[in-house]
C-alpha cells in the first residue's frame, strides 16, 4: 500500500529581532530549510542599533518568502510580534525568537493534520544551547496534562517551540505590549482563558540558544513584578475554583 503523507496546515513565521544581527539569519535559514515550507517569514526589526535591519533587508531581497518589517524605534518583543502577525495570512503562526532555530522536521511535526485537528496551540520540546556547549536533553516546561496547572507553575511554553492558530492570536489581540518580559506567559494564559485547546508533542522542534546580547529575562525585579501580574489574571481564580469543585 502506498504511503500517503499527512496533510499539512499552512503557516507563517514571525521573527522579532532586536540587536541580533549576528544570529537572525540562522533563525530565518532554519525555517526556510523545513521540508514543509512556510507561506512567509516575517522578520521584524525592533529598532535595532546594530546591523540587524541591514541583514534583514538583505534576507528579504534574497528570499521570496521573507518579508522585512523595519520599525523606527524599539517597542519591545510584544509589539514587534504584533506588527508581524498583522501581516500574516496563513492558518497558523509560529513566533520564533531571532536567537533560536527550528530543527529539521519541526514544521511537519507541529503542523500535521492529526496534530492540528481540534487544537489551537501545539507545543513541542526544545533543547538548550549555552554558548558553544552541545545541546542539552530535550525538555518542555508543560507536562502535557492540565494546561491550567502548567500555567500556574510559570512560563511553561515558549514561542520558539510552539505554533498558534492565527484566529486564536486575533481573538486575544496578540501580545500585550505592557509586558517586556513574561509576555509569552501572559499570552498563553489569555489564550487559555479564551478557550484555546493545547496539545504537547514528545518531539524536539527547536534549539533555545543563549547568545551574546542583553536579555530582559535576566531582569529579576521586572520579572517578579510581571509574574504577579500574570498570576492575577481571573483565569487562575476560575481554574482554582474548578479544581476545588472537582476534588
Amino acid at each position: 500500500m502506498q504511503h500517503v503523507p499527512p496533510r499539512l496546515a499552512s503557516y507563517d513565521v514571525v521573527i522579532p529581532c532586536h540587536n541580533r544581527a549576528h544570529v537572525v539569519a540562522d533563525a530565518v535559514a532554519s525555517v526556510l530549510a523545513q521540508d514543509h515550507a512556510p507561506c512567509r517569514v516575517i522578520v521584524v526589526d525592533d529598532g535595532s542599533t546594530d546591523a540587524s535591519a541591514t541583514v534583514i533587508r538583505a534576507l528579504a531581497a534574497t528570499h521570496d518568502r521573507v518579508e522585512a518589517v523595519i520599525l523606527p524605534r524599539n517597542v519591545g518583543a510584544s509589539q514587534a510580534r504584533n506588527s508581524g502577525v498583522a501581516l500574516a495570512t496563513a492558518e497558523w503562526v509560529a513566533f520564533l525568537d531571532s536567537d533560536d532555530v527550528w530543527l529539521p522536521g519541526a514544521a511537519i511535526m507541529l503542523l500535521s493534520s492529526h496534530v492540528t485537528a481540534g487544537h489551537d496551540i501545539i507545543v513541542g520540546h526544545f533543547a538548550r544551547i549555552e554558548g558553544d556547549a552541545p545541546p542539552t536533553e530535550p525538555e518542555c516546561g508543560w507536562d502535557g496534562d492540565c494546561i491550567g496547572a502548567g500555567l500556574m507553575s510559570g512560563g511553561v511554553i515558549g514561542p520558539s517551540w510552539s505554533v498558534v492558530r492565527r484566529q486564536m492570536v486575533e481573538r486575544v489581540h496578540g501580545f500585550d505590549p505592557s509586558f517586556h518580559n513574561c509576555n509569552d506567559w501572559d499570552f498563553y494564559t489569555r489564550a487559555a482563558a479564551a478557550g484555546a485547546r493545547f496539545v504537547r508533542l514528545d518531539g524536539c522542534v527547536a534549539y533555545y540558544r543563549t547568545v551574546a546580547g542583553s536579555r530582559l529575562v535576566n531582569d529579576t525585579a521586572i520579572g517578579e513584578q510581571n509574574a504577579r501580574r500574570v498570576l492575577a489574571h481571573p483565569y487562575f481564580d476560575h481554574w482554582r475554583l474548578s479544581q476545588a469543585l472537582s476534588a
